[in-house]
């Protein structure tokens, strides 16, 4: 059995989501489970380095069949108020994390106190492999822009999350700033996406609207598929199978317009 882990909170998420997948898979985490434990994970982190000043602590340990998940944030301002049944608009106004953290653990608690804040998420060890584990370190984020007749093909690998999603955004507005108002993203090399990310996919879909033009998404599978259905954003975004299709949707687009 893997003995109990225990971090401070920086802003290296990705060697804090390797530690977390390392010690539950050990436990004996496995699949669609894992992954969400990943993600819970990693979204109370992002809370506490975007809303509590950066300082706190996870800690994981097997307990009674379950692997728990306990971030700390010792500025408190996370209270058990802020967790919402209701799922939030997709206008970008409010985010995602603390409701799709609820949505995919199977116990999750918010404590308050003279300490700080204190976040806990529990998942039941199971043997489901519904979604494929993270497979390896992909902390760094590609991006390449591959300017078609179509429009620019930007393609995305690595990890999208709260550091490395800036980085997509700023490339995404650079080309709808120059005229640019065609885009297609192919995405299938994206190994995990959080909250923040899928902020950036959707705001920069309502920016190629707003200016006429359009945004398509392709290479959407496995555990990003999933983080789209779970949030309603494949009600709004536009996707395709392959770059290929999205590109000759764009083309339509053009055509039409």
């Amino acid at each position: 059995m893997n003995l109990p882990g225990a971090w401070p909170i920086t802003d290296d998420v990705g060697s804090m989501r390797d530690r977390i997948d390392a010690f539950a898979s050990g436990a004996g985490l496995a699949g669609a489970r894992l992954h969400d434990l990943v993600f819970a994970a990693n979204e109370a982190v992002v809370n506490v380095l975007e809303h509590g000043d950066g300082h706190g602590t996870v800690r994981i340990w097997l307990e009674e069949g379950q692997v728990v998940v306990e971030v700390t944030d010792l500025a408190g301002r996370l209270t058990p108020a802020h967790l919402s049944p209701a799922r939030p608009s997709l206008d970008g106004r409010r985010g995602f994390g603390l409701w799709l953290m609820s949505e995919v653990c199977d116990q999750l608690t918010i404590e308050q106190g003279d300490g700080g804040s204190r976040v806990e998420m529990r998942m039941n060890v199971n043997d489901d492999d519904s979604i494929k584990p993270r497979g390896g370190v992909q902390q760094r984020l590609g991006v390449a822009v591959t300017h078609r007749a179509a429009g620019p093909l930007v393609t995305v690998s690595g990890d999208l999350d709260v550091i490395t999603s800036p980085q997509l955004h700023a490339v995404v507005n650079d080309l709808l700033t120059s005229g640019r108002t065609h885009i297609a993203a192919d995405l299938s090399g994206v190994g995990f996406c959080d909250s923040s990310g899928l902020r950036v996919l959707l705001v920069s879909t309502v920016a190629a609207r707003e200016l006429g033009g359009l945004m398509v998404l392709a290479g959407v599978t496995g555990p990003l598929e999933r983080l789209l259905k779970l949030t309603g954003s494949l009600n709004v975004l536009a996707v395709r199978d392959n770059a290929e299709e999205a590109l000759n949707l764009l083309s339509e687009h053009r055509a039409g317009s």
